[in-house]
């Protein structure tokens, strides 16, 4: 097991079924229609992983645009079967890179479409990656990044939430603020950065900058056996997306503060079998949620 763990490239447990279901395909495709996506002829995907949103753009780009994907992560840029394979059929010309999304291995102008999703809050320096973004952009090029609030998952209500003290309500959201204060004060991004990113964007010069929200929300509610919802308890059972292979909570309170230490405790002792009820109340058909995320697209042109 320990070697599995290693073996892992960064967010793998985040790679399954459920990140399929990310988009509503008929938001893709006037999203894509609005930015005129079928003008590009090549694309740069920063931060590819394995290839999810590579594999999701790429069709609506100009027929048989060249597609360059970068990871800094050995386990995604040395080799990538399923997702070389899958170009192969396209018929486009396809290359995988090792690349730093903070010092893109690119010259100037070299890509139509520069884009990235859910890497610049895991990027120590956002406003470096998205000035080398648009470096290697070419001019009326587009740049497209897509970004969470991960904040906001602490006011979600749901059938177990619904009625909970404003005291424990207030207590989560301080623990995750917390969270968020150590990742960044570690150099490991800042978990809600897409609130950020219209303005990062103006200040580096960008034009036509555009703000979309995702409109996707994957509903839970019994008895639990759509597609959408057997992926999402299939990913739940792995654990919380705040959490890493490398990185626990406490890890985090030490570096926001030891004065944040005495929280930590506390917050453990009352909630530690939190999630043991919500998977009770599932197993039970007793959880439902909307579901909702906020999940920004902004995009600007050089």
């Amino acid at each position: 097991m320990a070697d599995e763990k290693i073996n892992k490239g960064h967010s793998e447990n985040y790679f399954g079924d459920y990140r399929d279901f990310w988009w509503n395909r008929a938001f893709l495709d006037l999203t894509a229609k609005r930015l005129d996506l079928e003008r590009h002829q090549s694309m740069l995907d920063v931060g590819s992983g394995h290839g999810h949103w590579t594999r999701i753009l790429a069709p609506y780009l100009a027929p048989g645009a060249e597609i360059t994907a970068i990871d800094s992560d050995e386990k995604w840029y040395k080799e990538n079967p399923d997702l070389q394979a899958y170009f192969q059929k396209s018929g486009n010309l396809f290359q995988l890179k090792k690349g730093d999304a903070q010092d893109l291995p690119f010259e100037d102008n070299s890509f139509d479409l520069v884009t990235c999703q859910t890497v610049l809050i895991h990027v120590p320096r956002p406003a470096k990656a998205i000035q080398e973004m648009k470096r290697v952009l070419k001019p009326g090029g587009t740049l497209l990044c897509v970004e969470p609030n991960n904040i906001v998952q602490s006011l979600i209500k749901t059938s177990l939430t619904k009625n909970d003290p404003i005291e424990e309500t207030l207590d989560h959201i301080k623990y995750r603020l917390i969270i968020e204060k150590g990742k960044k004060a570690m150099g490991r991004g800042d978990n809600s950065l897409g609130d950020l990113l219209p303005g990062m964007f103006a200040m580096e010069g960008l034009n036509n900058i555009e703000v979309r929200l995702s409109d996707k929300a994957i509903a839970m509610y019994p008895p639990y056996d759509n597609e959408e919802q057997l992926a999402t308890l299939k990913q739940w059972m792995k654990g919380s997306s705040w959490k890493s292979n490398t990185q626990k909570d406490i890890d985090f309170f030490h570096a926001a503060g030891e004065k944040y230490m005495p929280f930590y405790f506390e917050y453990q002792e009352k909630y530690a079998r939190s999630d043991e009820h919500v998977m009770g109340a599932l197993q039970r058909e007793q959880y439902h949620a909307a579901g909702g995320s906020l999940m920004y697209l902004v995009s600007g042109s050089k």
